[in-house]
């Protein structure tokens, strides 16, 4: 088992390397999430707008107007029954959602969930760019994305209407119930771990289930101690944390000595930044880990610079 760490933390320390070398892999995902927040917003303004003009008497700019777009569509009375854990008065209105917010709901979730998938095939095309010893680039991301779009549709359908009816079954459910509806969201998360490689790498699929197998398939050939690999970069995080703890500790130290709490303040912030920085690499690690192994698994082909007996120790790739 400790042979087993070592190798997952080597995958993680190259993971790092890959990242590190490859820096504008780290953009990708803060300018996907501007451009998600950004068409969200251009999609939604024809729906938020008229539910924010809604008349109630006052000016825009005056707070009695939010406030009486807050008892409209969600009335206090029964705002302050919930926060208090108890039913509302019988005189109390009943919570009222109007139909435009009821759309809202499941548009505002399907958008986010297609603008999401498609720029993690951006993203992903590139990290297989870069695992290919080729550059980084978001506008040929975005152009392979745009190319797979009826997959990246059909795949959104399915993967929403799936994690939507987990939901609301889970809601309806006592304590057990809901146990066994997140182990079935668990096993369909696992299934899915390969989907967006699939469908970077195969042609546009409109059948979401053939992607949705495909995953599964190259998941099987990794099973097992392929998946040691991931608690690597959860213990790779740990040691990080752990090692930031030290010069935190000796920076507040000094700030007591010292009695300044400025300077105890400017050392709580620059290691949040530096931790968050840390944390935020490792995420996008994890990712090039992912397609590094799906690589491997779907192609047999080792990518740079993964070497083949580290491969072979920790991902134990079958044959189908």
């Amino acid at each position: 088992m400790i042979t087993k760490f070592q190798q997952s933390w080597q995958l993680f320390k190259t993971s790092i390397a890959v990242t590190l070398r490859h820096r504008k892999l780290l953009w990708f995902p803060l300018i996907a999430t501007f451009l998600t927040a950004l068409i969200a917003l251009i999609f939604l303004a024809p729906i938020i707008i008229p539910a924010a003009l809604h008349p109630t008497g006052f000016h825009l700019n005056q707070k009695e107007h939010w406030a009486a777009l807050c008892d409209y569509y969600l009335p206090q009375a029964a705002i302050n029954a919930k926060l208090q854990h108890r039913a509302p008065a019988p005189d109390a209105p009943v919570t009222h959602i109007t139909p435009l917010i009821s759309a809202c709901v499941p548009v505002i979730y399907f958008v986010s969930m297609f603008l999401a998938t498609f720029f993690n095939v951006a993203f992903y095309s590139e990290i297989i760019q870069a695992l290919n010893g080729r550059g980084v680039s978001f506008r040929r991301g975005l152009s392979l994305a745009r190319s797979r779009l009826p997959s990246i549709l059909a795949w959104t359908l399915l993967a929403g209407a799936v994690g939507w009816i987990i939901r609301k079954i889970e809601e309806r459910l006592p304590f057990a119930g809901r146990i066994v509806m997140g182990l079935i969201g668990m096993a369909w998360s696992v299934a899915a771990v390969f989907v967006i490689p699939v469908i970077i790498q195969e042609q546009p699929m409109r059948n979401p289930i053939k992607i949705l197998r495909q995953s599964a398939l190259t998941l099987k050939r990794t099973w097992g101690e392929g998946l040691i690999g991931y608690v690597g970069f959860s213990a790779g995080s740990a040691v990080i944390f752990m090692c930031s703890l030290l010069p935190l500790l000796l920076a507040v130290g000094i700030a007591v000595l010292l009695k300044s709490i400025w300077f105890t303040a400017i050392v709580g912030v620059v290691w949040l930044i530096g931790l968050f920085f840390l944390a935020y690499v490792s995420n996008v690690a994890s990712q090039v880990y992912r397609c590094a192994l799906y690589i491997y698994a779907a192609e047999g082909v080792v990518p740079e610079p993964y070497n083949q007996d580290l491969l072979d120790r920790a991902w134990k790739v079958k044959k189908i």
